[in-house]
């Protein structure tokens, strides 16, 4: 599981560079859509999904191989927890930037859409991972 947090990092990662890309050439207007304000702001809370889901996999992998079990499943799932939504906020809204292109073969966001999704799931999804958080308990 914690492999797979750091994976969805990296496709994250890929897909917010593509969108990025893409909107520094794709032209509206005569001008690149990525100068209009809601594609900025899109963007903007894109990559803050991302840069506020990269430490949850580096504590994800720092503890798994913790000998503590209970304590290791209960950070893995935090990890998962906190990643799983925004795999499908990141991937949603790059195939929505990229418009009807976004869902081709041709092109990587559509790649990681799909790949960001089986992250998503695999393991077991967000909701059951926020109930075995809230089952572990706090540990003081």
């Amino acid at each position: 599981m914690t492999a797979r947090c750091c994976e969805a990092v990296g496709i994250m990662q890929a897909t917010v560079a593509a969108t990025t890309d893409y909107l520094k050439t794709r032209r509206q207007f005569g001008q690149p859509i990525g100068r209009f304000q809601a594609p900025q702001h899109r963007m903007a809370d894109m990559l803050l999904h991302l840069e506020q889901k990269r430490p949850m996999s580096y504590l994800a992998a720092m503890h798994c191989q913790d000998e503590d079990r209970s304590q290791r499943r209960r950070l893995l799932s935090a990890a998962k927890v906190t990643i799983g939504p925004a795999c499908r906020y990141i991937a949603q809204n790059a195939v929505q930037l990229h418009g009807s292109m976004g869902m081709t073969d041709g092109l990587i966001v559509n790649h990681g859409f799909k790949r960001l999704t089986v992250v998503e799931m695999s393991f077991g999804d967000t909701d059951m991972h926020r109930q075995r958080f809230a089952r572990t308990g706090v540990r003081t």
